[in-house]
C-alpha cells in the first residue's frame, strides 16, 4: 500500500509541474492591453499609450506602463491561479498626467490580480470576485 501510495503521490508531482510548465509556456510573449475595468467600472486607455506585458524565462513578466518600464515575477499555482510578486518599476516623471494616471489604474489592478485565462489570442486577467479587471491582445512580431 506504501508504495501504490508514493507511486500515486511521483505521479500527481510530475503532472503538477508539467501542468505548471505547460500554462507558463502558453502565457510566453508579449502582450498589449486592451481593456481594464476598475472596481466593475471600465477605465479608458489611450491607445497612444502603449501599456505591455511580456512574459519571460523563469516566471518574469515585465513590460512598459506608459511611462515606465517594470517587473515582477510570477507564481501559476493551478491551471487558472496567478500570483504576482510586488511589482518594481523606474520611477521617471511623465510629462502627460494622463499616462501618469493610466499607469497608477495599470498597477493598482495589477495587485487585485489572481486567475487568469488564454481564450484565442486574448489574456484576461480576473480579481477575487471572478470580475474580468485586464485583457491583453497577443502581440505578433512582424519579421522584417
Amino acid at each position: 500500500m506504501k508504495l501504490f501510495y508514493r507511486a500515486f503521490m511521483a505521479i500527481l508531482f510530475v503532472n503538477l509541474i508539467f501542468v505548471g510548465a505547460a500554462n507558463a509556456q502558453k502565457l510566453k510573449g508579449e502582450w498589449k492591453l486592451v481593456q481594464a475595468k476598475q472596481d466593475g467600472k471600465a477605465v479608458v486607455f489611450k491607445d497612444e499609450i502603449k501599456t505591455t506585458a511580456v512574459f519571460g524565462k523563469e516566471n518574469r513578466m515585465s513590460g512598459n506602463a506608459g511611462c515606465n518600464r517594470y517587473s515582477t515575477t510570477y507564481t501559476l499555482e493551478n491551471t487558472k491561479k496567478i500570483r504576482f510578486e510586488p511589482i518594481i518599476s523606474t520611477k521617471m516623471a511623465c510629462l502627460d498626467d494622463d499616462f501618469m494616471k493610466q499607469e497608477s489604474t495599470f498597477f493598482s489592478v495589477m495587485e487585485k490580480v489572481e486567475k487568469y485565462k488564454i481564450k484565442g489570442n486574448h489574456l484576461t486577467f480576473f480579481d477575487d470576485s471572478k470580475q474580468n479587471v485586464l485583457k491583453f491582445a497577443r502581440v505578433y512580431k512582424r519579421n522584417s
